[in-house]
C-alpha cells in the first residue's frame, strides 16, 4: 500500500484517536486528514501549475504535519526547516528550493526578498473555509515523485538537499514497523518524537507512527533543555516506542528517575543517527529490563536507516563495538575492497541532491540491473551477514545525531573578517564525538594584550558570527587561537596534530 494510502487507512480506522500530541496541543487522525485535504485544495488555488517543493518552517506544532500531508496531496514535495536554523541558512535553503512561497507555522526571522509567506493564522482561515473539500487523488505525489527534501550540512559551506521519493518512504515504513516488535504491536502505540522535524531521524517516528495508526508524542526543544520538565513529560507520555539518538538517551540517563518506573509502558528503544555504545546499551538494559534495544544505521540519503538489530547481552560481552545490523529487505550492503567504504544498494536510496547534479554524480549511481546505489563515505565491514561501523573516510562527523561537514564550519569561520585560516576537529570519548574545537589563525598575529579579556571577547565574537550562519549544534564549543596551522609534508592541514591538542 502506498504511503499516503497507509495514512488514509489509519485515519479512517481511528478518526478520534490522537495522531499527534505536542505540549498542550492535540490533533486527531480525522482532523489531520480533513484539514490537510482542505489545505491541499487551497495550495492548488494559490500555486496552480507550480509543482515546485514547498518549505515548511516551524518546530513541533501539529500544523507541521498538516502542511506535510497537504503538500504531498497537492502533488508537491515538502522541505521541513526547524526554527533552530539561523536566518541565513533558512534563506539559503528557501532560495535553493526555489518556490516563491513558504508555509510558516512559526514566524521566520528572515526570508529571501520577494518570497511570500503563508502564516499559520492564514492557513487556519483557508482550511476552515474549505473543510469537507477533497483534492483529486490523481494529483497526489506519485510513487516515483519526491515526497520530502531534507537539507544536510555541505562541505562547501552550503547545505545540500536530499530528495526522498514516496516509493522509498513507503518501503522504509514497511520495514520500520517491524523494528522492536511485530507490526501488530504498533497499532495504536505511542511513539516518542525527540528530533526536530527537519532532522531525518524524525521520519522514523513520524511515519512509522502515522502508518501504524499510532500517536506521535512530541517533546519540544524547550522541554528537552529542562531536565525536570523533560522527566515529567516522558513520565506522562505513556510512551511505547522510544526513537532518538543515543546522545539523548545518555542525557536522560543522567537523571536517576529515568527508569522503568517512569516509563512503564515502554516496549523498545529504537536508535539511529550516531554510534550506540556498549555503556549506553548496558545502562538502558539495567534501567529498562523489559524493553528491547534496537540499533539501526543509515544516512539521510538512504531514507533514515537500512540496517538494524536487537542488542543482546552476548553482544555486550563480545569484543569490539556493537553491530549496526542486518540489511533490510530490498537493500544490499557492499564494502569497497580498497577503502572499506560502505555502499548501499537498494529500494530506499535517494534520487540524489536537489538541484546539484555535480554532487549527485559523485555519490550516487545505478547498477546494471537499474538499482540505485549510494557511496556513504562510512567505513565498515561485514561479519556473518551483520554490518559493523568503522568510522569515516572524510571530514564528516556525527554530533548528537546531527551530520556535520567540518568543512562547512571552516568555510564559515574563514568568512569572518580578520581570520585567515581555520580548522575544526572533533573531540572523541568512548568512540563518539563529544564536542568540536575550532583552531583559528587571525590576520594579525600579535599576542592578545589582555590574555583573558581580549581573548574571551574574540571567542565570543567568532561564536556570535557563526550563530548567524550555522545551527547552534555546529558552532564549536572551544575556539583556540594559533599563529599558524600545522601542515603535513603534502602541504595540507595536519589534523592529527590538531586532534592531539584537544
Amino acid at each position: 500500500m502506498f504511503i499516503i494510502e497507509k495514512i488514509e487507512a489509519a485515519a479512517a480506522e481511528a478518526k478520534g484517536r490522537p495522531a499527534v500530541i505536542s505540549g498542550e496541543k492535540k490533533l486527531s487522525y480525522g482532523e489531520l486528514w480533513e484539514r490537510s485535504d482542505a489545505l491541499s485544495v487551497y495550495l492548488e488555488e494559490v500555486l496552480g501549475d507550480n509543482r515546485m517543493p514547498l518549505v515548511v518552517y516551524g518546530h513541533k506544532d501539529p500544523m507541521m504535519l498538516i502542511c506535510f500531508l497537504a503538500c504531498v496531496k497537492s502533488g508537491r514535495a515538502y522541505c521541513p526547516v526547524d526554527v533552530s536554523m539561523p536566518p541565513e541558512r533558512v534563506c539559503d535553503i528557501a532560495e535553493t528550493v526555489g518556490n516563491g512561497l513558504i508555509l510558516a507555522v512559526e514566524e521566520p526571522e528572515a526570508v529571501p526578498d520577494g518570497m511570500g509567506i503563508l502564516r499559520k493564522g492564514d492557513m487556519d482561515k483557508a482550511i476552515n473555509a474549505r473543510l469537507g473539500e477533497r483534492f483529486p487523488r490523481t494529483k497526489w505525489v506519485k510513487p516515483e515523485d519526491t515526497f520530502y527534501i531534507i537539507f544536510t550540512s555541505g562541505s562547501t559551506g552550503k547545505p545540500k538537499g536530499v530528495q526522498i521519493s514516496a516509493q522509498a518512504l513507503t518501503r522504509f515504513t514497511d520495514w520500520s514497523k517491524t523494528l522492536g516488535g511485530e507490526p501488530e504491536e504498533k497499532k495504536g502505540a505511542v511513539f516518542l518524537n525527540q528530533a526536530p522535524l527537519s532532522f531525518d531521524l524524525s521520519v522514523m517516528d513520524v511515519y512509522t507512527s502515522l502508518t501504524s495508526g499510532g500517536t506521535l508524542y512530541c517533546v519540544e526543544k524547550e522541554v528537552q533543555r529542562d531536565m525536570g520538565k523533560l522527566m515529567e513529560a516522558l513520565g506522562g507520555g505513556k510512551i511505547n516506542y522510544w526513537i532518538s539518538t543515543p546522545s539523548f538517551a545518555d542525557m536522560c540517563l543522567s537523571d536517576k528517575t529515568f527508569n522503568e518506573g517512569l516509563i512503564s509502558d515502554l516496549k523498545a528503544f529504537l536508535f539511529c543517527g550516531e554510534k550506540l555504545t556498549k555503556t549506553t546499551a548496558a545502562r538502558l538494559m539495567e534501567r529498562f529490563p523489559k524493553a528491547r534495544i534496537v540499533n539501526t544505521y543509515g544516512p539521510t540519503e538512504s531514507t533514515v536507516a537500512v540496517t538494524g538489530t536487537e542488542i543482546t547481552e552476548e553482544m555486550l560481552e563480545a569484543e569490539g563495538e556493537l553491530p549496526i545490523g542486518y540489511a533490510k529487505e530490498g537493500t544490499e550492503i557492499e564494502i569497497d575492497g580498497e577503502t572499506g567504504e560502505i555502499i548501499i544498494v537498494g529500494d530506499t536510496v535517494s534520487k540524489g541532491y536537489y538541484r546539484d547534479s555535480a554532487k549527485t554524480v559523485k555519490a550516487f549511481g545505478r547498477k546494471a540491473d537499474g538499482r540505485l546505489f549510494y557511496r556513504t563515505g562510512d567505513q565498515g565491514f561485514m561479519k556473518d551477514g551483520m554490518l559493523y561501523y568503522h568510522g569515516r573516510l572524510d571530514l564528516q562527523v556525527k554530533l548528537h545525531g546531527y551530520r556535520i561537514e567540518l568543512g562547512d564550519i571552516e568555510c564559515n569561520i574563514r568568512d569572518i573578517a580578520g581570520i585567515s585560516a581555520a580548522a575544526v576537529v572533533p573531540k572523541y570519548q568512548d568512540g563518539k564525538v563529544k564536542h568540536l574545537t575550532g583552531f583559528v589563525v587571525r590576520d594579525y598575529r600579535e599576542e592578545f594584550k589582555d590574555d583573558t579579556g581580549e581573548r574571551l571577547a574574540a571567542v565570543r565574537e567568532i561564536k556570535g558570527k557563526l550563530k548567524e550562519s550555522l545551527p547552534e549544534y555546529m558552532v564549536p564549543k572551544r575556539i583556540v587561537f594559533m599563529e599558524s596551522l600545522p601542515m603535513t609534508q603534502n602541504g595540507k592541514t595536519d589534523r592529527k596534530k590538531l586532534e592531539a591538542l584537544v
